[in-house]
């Protein structure tokens, strides 16, 4: 049996780089243009849910099994994730309205 060519993306450092790339560009696509007080926030909940799938990823790429630190930052991710869409969809539901 051959044994498996790695390329650079098999270590973790290079892969936490490109997720950092990953999400610098498109936090620069996602705020580039003039955006209104609700853009920010689905803007957010997008960069939050890139980041949710990039982690998971990594998870389970590199961590399987075991919990580190990355698992336990992917807990984190989710319950807050869980608790910003659970928000909104309440707010959006009663009508009420966030104003400064």
């Amino acid at each position: 049996m051959k044994p498996l060519k790695k390329n650079r993306l098999s270590q973790p450092s290079e892969f936490i780089k490109m997720m950092v790339i990953i999400i610098v560009f498109v936090s620069v696509f996602l705020f580039s243009k003039e955006v209104s007080e609700e853009q920010v926030i689905i803007n957010l909940l997008v960069l939050g849910f890139l980041l949710f799938v990039l982690q998971l990823v990594f998870v389970i790429m590199y961590k399987k099994g075991t919990k580190t630190l990355a698992f336990w930052f992917l807990i984190l991710l989710g319950l807050l994730m869980g608790g910003s869409v659970g928000t909104l969809w309440y707010v959006m539901k009663s009508g009420i309205v966030l104003r400064g």
